[in-house]
């Protein structure tokens, strides 16, 4: 008892201080940066009062980022200034930090790691900054610490669990569309995780019937109009999103074809073109320097992740053999937004592999974690 004790007490102390890390990264940002009202904020602030006037949002892609939006709506209604919306990004970060400590501790085994590991993602500045923009991605990050801190802790898969997964995930899909692809990563984990009992025939129907409706779900957010375009960064060469490296590139597509059936035409008559864009792409994705970065900005880029990238490498196969089953997991988010990145077009600064980093983290720390030969 007195160890367990010994133990809390332990854990409460290293809490605070994270908890003070915390709240001194949040002041210096947002005494730094005040709440960001420009940029991509205007057109959710814009999107918001459209709602107030017309009870809708203008196009349908919108409704794929309804939940910042609809937030900046209660905030407009309100009259408490965007200040609202800010407070609340602080409540879901300082949740989202204290479920990725959680999980560090039961991913990693040892608190010191789980600490240190947490401090990191405090003061992944590109990934925290985020918190008094008036943008999504600030809700979005949170939410999907939270939302894995939630399904990997889960220990049986029940209706009730089903449902609020679900549910969940329907959230994430609507603060951004890339939450869709935690539907991706959360079938792989539970087929892996909770699954093992079932027959091949069971699995391979539950797996057939996923697949169809993640494929579904993909085609119709593509075709939901407005900025979402599938195709335009093939036919503009975009690397990074809105910059394009050509007016009209010389290749075959399907006229006015948004639909992944467009693409894979795209990818099919134009192979060539496809995988030249892809590498350049996935370095873009990986790399996290820009050229329109600062030589000091690049440098601490490459500092701060680039290691992570050498320790997860270094340490997969022993992960692997030690059979947890959160390993499937955090793979398969880093793969599937990198697929993402390749088949559409990266961020300006480099969000979508934000979204990952504190996995990338997690997989990095993990070579000094002990090496338990059981399912975690």
């Amino acid at each position: 008892m007195s160890t367990k004790i010994a133990f809390i007490n332990t854990t409460k102390k290293q809490l605070t201080f994270l908890l003070f890390v915390w709240a001194i990264v949040q002041i210096i940002l947002y005494v730094h940066n005040g709440i960001v009202t420009d940029l991509e904020a205007k057109k959710y602030i814009n999107e918001a009062t459209f709602f107030i006037k017309n009870g809708h949002l203008s196009t349908g892609n919108f409704y794929l980022y309804s939940t910042e939006i609809f937030l900046i709506v209660a905030s407009l209604k309100l009259k408490t200034g965007f200040i609202l919306v800010v407070i609340i990004h602080w409540i879901m970060n300082l949740l989202a930090t204290y479920m990725f400590f959680t999980i560090a501790m039961n991913f990693l085994k040892k608190e010191i790691l789980a600490v240190i590991v947490t401090f990191l993602y405090i003061i992944n500045i590109p990934y925290q900054v985020y918190n008094s923009f008036l943008f999504t991605e600030s809700l979005f990050y949170s939410l999907t610490i939270i939302y894995s801190g939630f399904l990997l802790r889960l220990t049986i898969l029940n209706l009730k669990n089903i449902i609020f997964i679900f549910l969940f995930l329907l959230l994430l899909s609507i603060t951004r569309p890339t939450g869709i692809l935690f539907f991706g990563a959360t079938a792989i984990y539970v087929f892996f995780k909770f699954l093992h009992h079932w027959s091949i025939v069971q699995k391979m129907v539950l797996l057939t019937v996923s697949l169809v409706l993640f494929i579904v779900l993909i085609n119709s957010m593509m075709q939901s109009g407005g900025e979402l375009n599938l195709m335009l960064p093939f036919v503009k060469e975009n690397i990074i999103c809105g910059v394009n490296t050509t007016i009209n590139a010389n290749i075959q597509t399907l006229q006015n074809d948004t639909s992944l059936y467009g693409l894979l035409y795209y990818i099919t008559h134009n192979p060539g073109h496809f995988l030249h864009l892809a590498w350049l792409k996935t370095i873009s994705f990986f790399a996290m320097t820009r050229s329109y970065y600062s030589l000091p900005h690049n440098i601490l880029l490459i500092l701060f992740y680039y290691p992570f990238y050498l320790m997860s490498i270094l340490d997969i196969r022993n992960q692997f053999k030690t059979g947890k089953k959160k390993l499937n997991y955090f793979i398969s988010i880093i793969i599937l937004y990198w697929l993402t990145s390749v088949f559409t077009c990266d961020d300006w600064h480099g969000r979508f592999f934000l979204t990952i980093s504190p996995f990338l983290f997690l997989l990095g720390m993990s070579i000094f974690s002990p090496q338990i030969k059981k399912p975690a």
